[in-house]
């Protein structure tokens, strides 16, 4: 039984699987795997992730089968299809830094959910690294309840700490509408220092798309979710409030952060001009 399980939905991702996976690959220890779904891909995405699996036994594919069913069917089926200890989430198209899974045992210590932060590249624009930040499972639950701070292919969690089959909801934001469902059941998250994945920016990605942001305000199981995170932090019918109602009660519980690193982290967020994007109004 592999110790570690990374699972990597694919659609149409010929041209960038193969840095994805032979760059997780290099991160990898020995006792691991990675499971590649190719969700109905029209292009050959199948034959390269089968010439990555011919190359190493840690690569298995999966799907195939015509039905395209989407990242998070994908993701629940890959899930379900590894008995690991620990799954690390990985998209088709970014490639993953060789420091990712160093030591990632220990750092998971008290830790049901890992994330770090992300390099963004991508055609035309520079490459931007992010200066060292990290929230505390303390601070993790509050930033959620403010915005979505957390990278999902930076993601390595403790398979208990899922759900399995129907861990992923679909729907827009649908990695967003996980980590606050399970900051609300008490999950214990962690946002580390440095960077372990490169981010692909590109045309048709979900968040550059045009009325995103109102798709997800409408995603009801988003919005139960985010209402029983703010029921958890003591913010009742929290989607029923303004955006100044919110921010007033999320800086009374930023001041009751004991880490003044969690503070500074949490208050940047509090001043993002979308922080809040659930709130009534917005």
């Amino acid at each position: 039984m592999p110790r570690i399980t990374v699972v990597m939905p694919a659609h149409n991702a010929g041209s960038t699987l193969q840095a994805a996976v032979r760059s997780t690959l290099r991160a990898l220890p020995r006792d691991s795997e990675i499971l590649v779904y190719d969700d109905a891909s029209s292009d050959d995405t199948a034959e390269v992730a089968n010439r990555l699996a011919r190359d190493d036994r840690r690569v298995r594919l999966l799907g195939g089968d015509g039905l395209n069913v989407g990242a998070a069917a994908a993701r629940n089926i890959l899930i379900g299809a590894t008995d690991s200890e620990f799954v690390a989430a990985m998209d088709a198209d970014d490639v993953t830094l060789p420091n990712r899974f160093f030591a990632y045992e220990e750092r998971m210590d008290g830790v049901d959910l890992l994330f770090a932060p992300i390099i963004r590249f991508g055609r035309g624009r520079r490459p931007h690294v992010p200066r060292p930040a990290q929230l505390s499972t303390d601070a993790v639950p509050l930033a959620l309840f403010i915005l979505n701070p957390l990278p999902q292919s930076t993601m390595i969690a403790r398979r208990d700490a899922l759900n399995g089959a129907g861990t992923y909801v679909h729907g827009p934001a649908e990695d967003y509408e996980l980590w606050v469902r399970l900051a609300a059941d008490g999950a214990r998250i962690r946002f580390s220092s440095w960077p372990t994945v490169a981010y692909r920016h590109h045309e048709g990605q979900a968040t550059a798309r045009v009325g995103y942001e109102r798709q997800v305000r409408e995603n009801r199981a988003l919005l139960r979710s985010w209402d029983r995170l703010g029921m958890s932090l003591g913010i009742p019918r929290a989607s029923n409030s303004s955006n100044e109602e919110l921010r007033s009660r999320a800086t009374q519980l930023l001041d009751e952060l004991q880490r003044p690193t969690d503070r500074q982290r949490v208050e940047r967020l509090l001043n993002m001009p979308w922080a809040f994007p659930l709130a009534s109004g917005n």
